[in-house]
């Protein structure tokens, strides 16, 4: 095909089956292109992966083998945003038929996943993009169990987020590449770029994100005359105001990423381009990827490796990363002139661009973000094997873990949950807990066989830690997975105990004057019986032991 083919025309993408169908031909006339299986969406239907490998061979062990490099690109997260999807084909396609372009795959194997939210790409409609300019017809943002995929990273509850996760561990790719359609803020820039942010990067992979891949794929953009920003989210109504950058924590795919050692790299094109334009702008950052690959291969897996090194070695890490407002720059900014006229629904000053009047000015950007905890590493963790979705899932993750075999005494640091704040909505299937506040005392436990021990000391200990740790936020304890240690289980009928209590007192001068002093500190407890009576129970023999202790322990030395 020549040169001038590889530029994507029109309003429409194609069905799964259609793209499916695309690539099990490539697959058919190409031997260095393979369609295969890695497993399925919540609906039952296959998600598929096409390995663009020259010839080296379709496995993982096969393409490191030949000293490659490789490239994941996820496509169609959110069904309803199918530009990658469009691009990624036309990415196949040149790469196995441009003299131009195939050159990118000799240091590097690429993987395609076509579409990942299969039962979401299978809701065609046109309607629930309101925001969106194109295509025709799409799909939709969630999957079969109606959830957000690029939410599900870290707690994993799809069948969908299991396949990622499990192929992610056994083909490790170098660089993650996501595909998105972006919301908010009219602008001139066809394309926003998000990737893994540095502040949550080791250093050595953090410079070559700085240094080398952004600067690169801003000057392929330029060049290309595509205008590219950084990924925002606006500080007031629009984007003289100030605009912030977007940290992604666990949840996310990119942020994800990162806990792997492994930059991750959302395209998000504007909502408002036309959709033809979307496509190539994608299909353009997708060739300025493979190109830093290219140059840079063996710079990015040493990176890679020695970002390894520093999580293994580690013995604090930084959680809970909050803005640093007091870090601010100046951003070069093409947009357009914000103003507000009457609504025609409410009466009520609205805010509208007018594409009339670009702008080309300067905007105050924040992109700094500081932890606001910091925990230390412990020597291991002890999960107790009760615990199995918590198991299952760190396994997915490809986690190292031993089996107690025996009965075995350790020396364990034990957090209890005090306060906490819970939403009162259900968010993507969970009331997420923040603002966590533990206590913790150190003691001996008795390890019984079939115990899972978590070792300290690889490189995929900081990952360990933000599912653990219950007061990261977006530990499994965050998402609720340890809600069940939250109830109380065993009361007692006021009568009975009222005499045991008094047997207590009466026993313990010590207490009976800790209970006094409660009452004279704080009236309403004074004033209440119930609170009295529940007081004296937290502090006897006949208090669950296991109430609002943390299962997972903290194995010290």
């Amino acid at each position: 095909m020549a040169q001038g083919a590889w530029t994507f025309s029109g309003n429409s993408t194609p069905t799964w089956a259609e793209i499916i169908g695309a690539y099990r031909e490539l697959d058919e006339v190409h031997t260095g292109a393979t369609l295969q299986v890695i497993g399925a969406d919540d609906n039952g239907q296959p998600i598929h992966l096409f390995v663009l490998h020259d010839g080296s061979g379709a496995s993982p062990d096969s393409i490191r083998a030949t000293g490659k490099r490789i490239l994941w690109v996820t496509n169609a997260i959110h069904a309803g945003e199918p530009d990658g999807v469009d691009a990624s084909l036309l990415l196949a396609r040149a790469l196995l038929h441009s003299d131009q372009y195939m050159g990118l795959l000799a240091h590097t194997a690429v993987c395609i996943v076509p579409i990942y939210n299969v039962s979401g790409a299978q809701q065609r409609n046109t309607h629930t993009r309101a925001n969106q300019t194109g295509p025709e017809e799409y799909g939709f943002r969630a999957n079969a169990l109606n959830l957000d995929l690029n939410r599900d990273l870290i707690k994993a509850d799809s069948r969908n987020t299991r396949t990622l996760l499990e192929s992610l561990v056994h083909w490790d790719p170098d660089l993650y590449f996501e595909t998105h359609v972006s919301n908010g803020a009219d602008h001139q820039y066809v394309m926003e770029l998000l990737t893994t942010h540095p502040d949550r990067l080791e250093a050595p992979l953090q410079d070559f994100l700085k240094d080398r891949l952004k600067p690169e794929l801003f000057a392929w953009m330029e060049q290309r005359g595509l205008l590219m920003c950084p990924y925002f989210e606006t500080r007031a109504d629009h984007p003289e105001q100030g605009l912030e950058g977007f940290l992604d924590g666990p949840r996310y795919s990119s942020g994800h990423a990162g806990l792997r050692q492994r930059i991750g790299i959302l395209s998000e094109t504007h909502m408002l381009k036309p959709y033809a334009d979307r496509v190539n702008a994608t299909f353009q950052l997708q060739l300025a990827t493979l190109a830093v690959m290219d140059r840079h291969g063996e710079d990015l897996a040493k990176a890679r490796a020695e970002a390894g090194k520093v999580v293994a070695s580690a013995r604090t890490f930084g959680f809970n990363y909050r803005l640093d407002t007091i870090a601010v720059e100046q951003l070069r900014w093409k947009g357009y002139k914000a103003g507000y006229k009457p609504s025609a629904v409410s009466g009520k000053p609205r805010l509208f661009y007018d594409r009339d009047q670009p702008t080309d000015t300067v905007v105050p950007w924040m992109d700094h973000f500081v932890p606001s905890l910091v925990l230390t590493k412990p020597k291991a963790y002890l999960i107790p094997q009760a615990w199995r979705r918590v198991i299952d899932r760190l396994h997915w993750e490809g986690v190292p873990m031993e089996r107690i075999l025996e009965r075995t005494v350790v020396n364990v640091e034990v957090q209890r949950i005090g306060d906490l704040r819970t939403t009162s909505n259900p968010y993507e299937g969970h009331h997420l807990h923040s603002e966590v506040a533990t206590t913790s005392e150190r003691t001996t436990w008795e390890a019984q066989p079939g115990d899972v021990l978590i070792p300290m000391g690889h490189a995929t200990d900081r990952l360990v830690m933000e599912i653990l740790e219950p007061r990261a936020n977006d530990s499994f304890f965050a998402w609720g997975f340890f809600d069940s240690v939250l109830q109380q289980k065993e009361w007692f009928s006021r009568y009975v105990f009222e005499d045991i209590a008094a047997a207590m007192l009466q026993a313990d001068p010590a207490l009976r004057q800790e209970l006094e002093q409660r009452k004279a500190d704080d009236p309403a407890f004074a004033a209440d019986p119930w609170q009295q009576l529940y007081w004296v129970y937290q502090r006897s023999p006949h208090f669950e032991p296991g109430f609002r202790r943390y299962p997972v322990l903290r194995i010290v030395d």
